[in-house]
């Protein structure tokens, strides 16, 4: 896990890894009379990990085949390294990583790969140096020589990355990678993909696990309606959407009265689907959230449970998802 990945994109000039690896311009994609994906874009630059949120139906699997070139846009443009991603060689600098593993589950790690890389089309003498260099990457050099279906479910994901690797691709997409990772493996599989980028791929992760996002993330695309409602750094992102307020949480074992609904309302701290539960904004530093529980106190409706936090990628997710009305 030590020494540098050797791909190509790890040779070039400090510049040139900052280029976008994937530019997904204005797309559009349609199956039949449905809209799915509507003027999105999106671009993942090497050495960078950029995650793609967004809720059940909105558009992620349809733009992951997109730029896996499986599916062509009604409107705009998808590259990879500058080449239209439906064109073979667009295809060659991606690896795949799907939710469901692909790998083979009666042969060994190491026989896994010797298969893939046969598949990509590698010289049979270059064969054995890459199985060895993408394991020892993918941290599965130990187990080398066992089975897939003996594995955890851990290892089976960094075999399944280590498959995606062999040929040499410039963008790495990983499709739900945490699903059935145990949480004491969680941790350095994050540890494995951070590396992976700092090796100079680019690397696009779909996922629902907000707190493994927030683990790897440089970059969040928020994919709601087929549009990307919000990208770019998450840091800044937060910054920016909450400029200093703090994400308050506010729970009842059942709704509160109609008063304290509307004076809830008032203060933008509104409720989830339960009506149980009221999340907001307020101003960090001006005494509003002591003035609020004092109100609630007096009414003699104090809730249940009280949360209060800064504002994080969990909770800028949630707001352009109630922004947007889902």
């Amino acid at each position: 896990m030590n020494a540098p990945l050797p791909l190509r994109a790890a040779e070039a000039p400090a510049e040139a890894r900052s280029a976008p690896v994937l530019e997904v311009s204005h797309v559009s994609a349609r199956y039949g009379a449905r809209a799915v994906l509507r003027n999105t874009s999106l671009s993942v630059a090497a050495g960078e990990i950029t995650v793609l949120l967004g809720p059940n139906g909105a558009g992620k699997t349809t733009l992951i085949r997109t730029i896996c070139g499986r599916l062509r846009p009604a409107d705009g443009t998808v590259r990879v390294k500058g080449h239209d991603a439906h064109l073979g060689e667009a295809r060659r600098r991606i690896g795949l990583v799907p939710q469901e593993l692909a790998l083979y589950p009666s042969l060994t790690v190491r026989e896994n790969l010797d298969v893939f890389a046969r598949l990509a089309g590698m010289p049979r003498a270059s064969i054995r140096a890459r199985v060895n260099a993408v394991m020892e990457a993918a941290g599965v050099g130990a187990r080398a020589n066992e089975r897939i279906d003996r594995l955890s479910g851990g290892w089976k994901r960094r075999a399944n990355v280590a498959a995606a690797l062999v040929g040499e691709p410039a963008l790495l997409v990983l499709d739900e990678p945490t699903v059935g990772v145990d949480r004491d493996a969680l941790a350095g599989f994050a540890d494995l993909l951070r590396a992976l980028a700092a090796a100079g791929l680019a690397v696009l992760i779909v996922t629902h696990d907000l707190e493994q996002a927030a683990a790897v993330a440089d970059r969040v695309a928020i994919l709601v309606n087929g549009h990307v409602a919000l990208e770019g750094p998450v840091r800044a992102l937060v910054a920016r959407r909450f400029e200093g307020a703090r994400r308050v949480e506010l729970r009842w074992s059942h709704p509160p009265d109609a008063d304290t609904r509307a004076h809830l309302t008032a203060l933008a701290i509104l409720p989830d689907a339960t009506g149980a539960t009221y999340v907001g904004r307020l101003p960090a530093g001006t005494g509003a959230l002591a003035d609020l529980l004092l109100t609630l106190e007096q009414r003699q409706v104090m809730p249940r449970e009280v949360s209060v936090r800064e504002p994080d990628l969990a909770a800028l997710y949630a707001d352009v998802l109630a922004e947007a009305g889902r």
